[in-house]
């Protein structure tokens, strides 16, 4: 976990050269894990080494830590744009099998998009995409935010660090959900949809199962041949990748060339956060999000919870007068 990767860092660093590619490991992250940092269970670790599909492999014994690594550097240009200092930032912290990669942080548009943002930024804030997974589709985008096909081998309901969804939602929509709650279920409509256009890598979109107004939990991230004609106009582009693209790069090289999002090993956000909050709201005819959501106390103590909100078909929000995401009822009462 990040923070024992942290505590145990002696500062000791060691080159690791793998099929001619060098890489940087600390010395302190190679030690053998504690009791503590989780149960052992044999799983593959492909290491990504560098574009070109070239990978090396080896077995770890290891649940909730993984071993540190350097992915190279690529060239990246936000594709949105100079980000707007006032708009929220949030990160998540990726492995793949027994490496950890690094940490990616995007940039949420609140300036145009605050409904959306603000999804995004509850769901992270929970820690709701803590032990979810990625679904790869080379040369086109990388695919998440499903909380119902969790990651056993990191995810853990009884660490803080992780949503408990047994106890807080215990029935979630089919591929999870939004915050918000509307007539047709857990979901919201598409907000400014035409605003941004998916052209290049690191543009972050909303996923949806090919119809409007379908908007839940999961997202995508496109990589560099995606073809804006097959995004625009049905996917909300909400924001985009200002840190760690050479995190996804990597995970690019992990994905099955037949473009089913399979891949070579599982993809983990093993944490996710807010970075900051931000001060943006939209501007002209849109309808600016609230900075917070009615606060409660969760069933378990652990965390507080978040009310969620319904949103009607303009965009206009009220308080749920049953529903709270955080305390684990998904659909408010009618």
């Amino acid at each position: 976990r990040a923070s024992s990767r942290v505590s145990r860092n002696s500062g000791a660093r060691t080159q690791i050269q793998p099929f001619g590619y060098t890489f940087t490991v600390d010395d302190a992250m190679a030690a053998t894990p504690t009791p503590e940092e989780g149960k052992y269970k044999d799983i593959p670790s492909i290491l990504p080494l560098a574009p070109g599909g070239v990978y090396a492999v080896k077995w770890e014994q290891r649940e909730k830590w993984a071993q540190c690594i350097e992915t190279p550097e690529v060239p990246y240009e936000p594709p949105l744009g100079e980000p707007n200092p006032d708009n929220p930032l949030c990160f998540f912290e990726v492995r793949s099998g027994g490496y950890y990669l690094g940490r990616v942080v995007f940039e949420l548009k609140a300036d145009t998009h605050p409904i959306t943002a603000e999804n995004f930024v509850k769901l992270c804030e929970y820690r709701c995409y803590a032990g979810t997974m990625f679904k790869v589709f080379p040369g086109n985008w990388i695919r998440g935010g499903d909380f119902t096909e969790l990651d056993d081998i990191v995810y853990d309901a009884n660490d803080p660090d992780f949503f408990d969804f047994a106890s807080l939602l215990p029935d979630p929509a089919p591929g999870g959900q939004s915050i918000y709650v509307t007539e047709s279920g857990p979901y919201f409509d598409d907000e400014n949809v035409d605003a941004y256009t998916h052209d290049g890598p690191g543009v972050l979109t909303m996923y949806n199962p090919g119809a409007p107004n379908c908007n839940g939990s999961q997202f995508m991230i496109t990589f560099s041949r995606v073809e804006p004609e097959v995004l625009d106009g049905s996917h909300v582009a909400f924001g985009q990748v200002v840190e760690g693209w050479n995190v996804l790069a990597a995970l690019e090289q992990l994905g099955d060339a037949r473009q089913e999002g399979l891949t070579f090993q599982r993809i983990t956000v093993e944490q996710c956060g807010v970075v900051r909050h931000g001060r943006a709201s939209a501007t002209g005819g849109g309808t600016a999000a609230s900075t917070s959501v009615e606060a409660s106390a969760s069933a378990s103590g652990k965390r507080r919870a978040r009310g969620v909100r319904r949103v009607t078909s303009g965009g206009k929000k009220t308080p749920s007068k049953a529903a709270k995401f955080g305390a684990g009822r998904a659909l408010a009462a009618r």
